[in-house]
């Protein structure tokens, strides 16, 4: 059995024993010029729409989906079912769970993930994912309020050599993404760019690859 399918049961006892306690459940929507994951188009350059279904319990345990329109191999829905813990140590926001990420008519594609994310002070993230189809992956961030709005950038790097999928993700890559969004009443209206360098393409090519993207989300 692997890691993904413990953390996972693991997680379904822990809900069924809260299930009575209180719960939050929210949503959320976007459009996007192009869906980008880790410097990578999930869409080939092409407009895409995503939504999705949270819900946390009272006691930091939370569960989840998120689906959004796609262009990888003869796939054009990306559905993704993700649980984990949260809570705070010594004033630093921790962040455990996995996720299980599946495409329709593209089996082959399916990878899931174990993560742990880490809020530091100063608005620092760090972000590892252990994945046994990908590999690796590992990310950088900080943010801060400017004028209006928030400015945000990242660095991640996958690295891929431990992945089962070598084929299509041999040495892995890296990006770097600038990102500033603003409040626009109940939307919020963010403008990125990203940078990737590396062999890894979610869609089966292999090229260095930039993006600016305009999302509007709710």
């Amino acid at each position: 059995m692997n890691k993904l399918k413990l953390t996972l049961i693991g997680l379904a006892l822990v809900f069924v024993s809260t299930f009575a306690s209180a719960i939050s459940v929210s949503g959320n929507a976007a459009i996007q010029t192009d869906y980008i994951w880790r410097g990578m188009t999930q869409n080939d350059g092409q407009n895409s729409v995503n939504v999705g279904l949270d819900v946390d319990f009272e006691n930091g345990f939370y569960v989840g989906t998120w689906g959004a329109a796609v262009d990888v191999g003869e796939s054009t829905l990306e559905l993704d079912y993700y649980g984990g813990y949260t809570f705070e140590m010594g004033g630093i926001g921790v962040n455990i769970g996995a996720i299980q990420v599946k495409y329709d008519q593209n089996n082959t594609s399916d990878f899931s993930e174990n993560y742990i994310a880490l809020s530091l002070p100063m608005n620092v993230g760090l972000h590892y994912s252990e994945g046994d189809e990908l590999g690796d992956y590992a990310e950088i961030s900080w943010g801060m309020d400017v004028g209006v709005g928030s400015l945000a950038v990242a660095y991640g790097d996958m690295d891929s050599s431990n992945g089962s999928v070598a084929a299509n993700t041999a040495d892995g890559g890296s990006h770097t993404t600038i990102g500033y969004s603003i409040p626009a009443g109940d939307l919020t209206i963010d403008l990125s760019y990203s940078d990737f360098h590396g062999d890894t393409n979610a869609n089966g090519t292999s090229s260095d690859q930039d993006a600016v993207v305009l999302t509007i989300s709710m």
